[in-house]
């Protein structure tokens, strides 16, 4: 009996003595996130053969506007200023809207875009211009990278013209792609970076 009383003293001695609790408890390491999905017949490699290339005509679209100092003298001026750093007008100067009693006259001409800063030095020396407002429309054309893919897909359906018959879906892609490849190559062997300007002249 005196055990068990002891023993009951004992037990109730320690559960009056306060726990100690740690002040920085350890907390559990979150877990890492897991990696993102990998996105299967994603492009890892090159050359790209689904990349789109920029068809249009023009590199950028200029806009501008000139106040001449002796309108009916300097119109022809400015004609021959672009023809004389190698660009052309779009249309006949007769086609393009124009009003004599307002002294106004529109024109749009094509040229080189290398060219197109010395042509504003020019047109400035009739009036005064400020700078345009530009609007790129697209990038220049990497014919080598077009024509090299061109060789490697026409060398690839001559080798297997047999297998690709029998993938007809496959063939079929690959000769829109082909497609595709050779009108690029025809607009950018044709065009060089040209710019496309529209131009407002008026009497100063």
């Amino acid at each position: 009996m005196r055990a068990l009383a002891l023993v009951a003293l004992l037990a109730a001695a320690a559960a009056a003595v306060p726990q100690l609790v740690p002040v920085n408890p350890k907390r559990k390491k979150k877990a890492p996130p897991p990696p993102a999905p990998q996105l299967l017949g994603a492009h890892t490699g090159a050359p790209y053969w689904f990349k789109t290339y920029s068809t249009a005509p023009y590199l950028e679209i200029w806009t501008g506007a000139l106040a001449l100092k002796n309108f009916s003298k300097d119109v022809p001026s400015v004609v021959k200023a672009v023809e004389a750093h190698g660009g052309a007008l779009t249309q006949p100067i007769g086609n393009f809207v124009a009003n004599s009693k307002d002294q106004t006259q529109q024109l749009t001409f094509s040229l080189p875009k290398d060219h197109a800063a010395d042509l504003l030095k020019d047109l400035r020396k009739l009036g005064d211009m400020p700078d345009p407002m530009i609007r790129t429309m697209g990038a220049p054309i990497p014919l080598a990278e077009v024509r090299s893919k061109i060789a490697v897909m026409m060398k690839e359906k001559t080798d297997h013209a047999a297998e690709l018959a029998k993938v007809p879906a496959a063939a079929g892609a690959e000769e829109e792609i082909l497609e595709h490849l050779l009108m690029v190559e025809e607009v950018g062997a044709r065009a060089s970076a040209q710019v496309r300007f529209n131009l407002s002249v008026s009497q100063k």
